[in-house]
C-alpha cells in the first residue's frame, strides 16, 4: 500500500530556492534561469556546510568548464572532435587541481558553452553561464541558512533521551528476567545520535549555540560505554544476582522491579561490576540533562529496605 508522507523541510527549501531563482530571472538578473535553478537544487544539502562546499565545487567546475569551453569555441564551436578533446582537457584539469567533485559540472558547462554558443559571442556566453550558476549557488546557500534551519541541539538531546530510556529498558530486562534483549536497538539509536552530532559539527561554524559541544561529545562517549557494558552482560551465561548497592541504584533509576529480582552480595562480581557502571553512566547522563536521580526520599529508602528483607 502506498504510504503518503508529508514533504520534508529540505524538499520545501529546494522548492523555495527554485522559486526565487525564477523570480530573479523575471527581473533579468540572470540570462538563463535554467542554470541558476538547477544549481540551486544541487546546492540544497542537509547542512549549511554541505551547501557551501557543494556550491564552491560547482563554482570551480563552472569556471574551469567555462574557460575551456570558451577557448575551444573560438576555434570551431560544435566540432565533434574538439568536443571530445575539450572534455578530456576539462577532466584532466580538474584531476590535476584535485577537484574531483567539480568534474561533472565542469563537463556540463563546457558542453553548454562549446555546443550552445551558436552564433553568440563566446566570451559573453561563457560569462553569462558562470554568472547564472553563481546566482544559483548564492540562492541555495542563503535559503538553506535562513529558512527552516534545523535545530540539531534540540534533536540531539531528544535522541539522548531515547537512548537513556532504551538503556534502562534493556538493563531492567536483564535484571528482572535474566534475558538478553536485542541490543542492536540501542546500537542503532547511538548511530542516529552520531549522525546528528556530525551534522551539528558541520554547521558549528554557522551556529551560534556552540557552548554545548563538549557536553554532547561527553554524552556520546557515555552512551557508547553503556552499550559496551550491556554487550558484556550478554556474554555472561551463569545465573547472576544483584548486590545490595546495585539493587538500590536499580530501584532508583529503573523504578519498580519484579519481586523475583534476587540479591546476593557474595557472588556475581563481574556481573555487578558492569551493572554498577551502567547505572552510574545512566545517572551521569541524567545529571547532565538536568534530571537528578541521586537523591531519594526517606519513604523510597524504607520501601527498598522492606523489599530487600523479603528477598534475602
Amino acid at each position: 500500500m502506498l504510504e503518503i508522507r508529508k514533504p520534508g523541510l529540505r524538499s520545501i527549501k529546494t522548492g523555495l530556492g527554485v522559486m526565487i531563482c525564477v523570480l530573479i530571472g523575471r527581473l533579468h538578473i540572470v540570462q538563463n534561469v535554467f542554470y541558476a535553478a538547477i544549481t540551486c537544487s544541487i546546492c540544497m544539502q542537509i547542512t549549511v556546510k554541505g551547501s557551501v562546499v557543494t556550491g564552491f565545487n560547482r563554482l570551480k567546475g563552472t569556471l574551469i568548464g567555462g574557460i575551456v569551453g570558451f577557448f575551444f569555441a573560438l576555434i570551431y564551436p560544435g566540432s565533434a572532435i574538439l568536443a571530445c578533446i575539450g572534455i578530456i582537457v576539462t577532466i584532466y584539469i580538474c584531476n590535476s587541481l584535485k577537484l574531483n567533485k567539480s568534474i561533472v559540472i565542469a563537463c556540463v558547462v563546457f558542453c553548454a558553452v562549446f555546443l550552445g554558443v551558436g552564433s553568440s559571442n563566446p566570451i559573453r556566453y561563457s560569462l553569462f553561464r558562470m554568472w547564472d550558476t553563481s546566482i544559483g549557488v548564492l540562492v541555495g546557500v542563503a535559503v538553506n541558512y535562513l529558512v527552516f534551519r534545523p535545530n540539531y541541539v534540540k534533536s540531539i538531546y531528544k535522541e539522548i533521551g531515547v537512548i537513556e530510556e532504551t538503556s534502562i529498558e534493556l538493563l531492567k530486562s536483564e535484571i528482572e528476567k535474566g534475558e538478553h534483549a536485542d541490543i542492536s536497538v540501542l546500537n542503532n539509536e547511538i548511530k542516529k545520535l552520531e549522525d546528528l552530532y556530525k551534522n551539528f559539527l558541520d554547521d558549528l561554524k554557522y551556529n551560534r549555540d556552540i557552548s554545548c559541544n563538549e557536553e554532547i561529545n561527553n554524552i556520546i562517549k557515555i552512551c557508547k560505554q553503556i552499550f559496551l557494558h550491556i554487550k558484556i552482560l550478554e556474554r555472561i551465561e551463569n545465573k547472576s544476582y544483584l548486590n545490595r548497592e546495585n539493587y538500590i541504584k536499580s530501584k532508583n533509576i529503573c523504578g519498580e522491579l519484579q519481586r523475583d529480582a534476587e540479591i546476593n552480595g557474595q557472588s556475581s562480581i563481574v556481573y555487578n561490576y558492569h551493572v554498577g557502571l551502567i547505572l552510574n553512566d545512566i545517572n551521569e547522563i541524567r545529571q547532565i540533562r538536568g534530571i537528578d536521580s541521586k537523591h531519594m526520599c526517606e519513604k523510597d529508602i524504607h520501601e527498598i529496605e522492606d523489599d530487600m528483607k523479603k528477598l534475602v
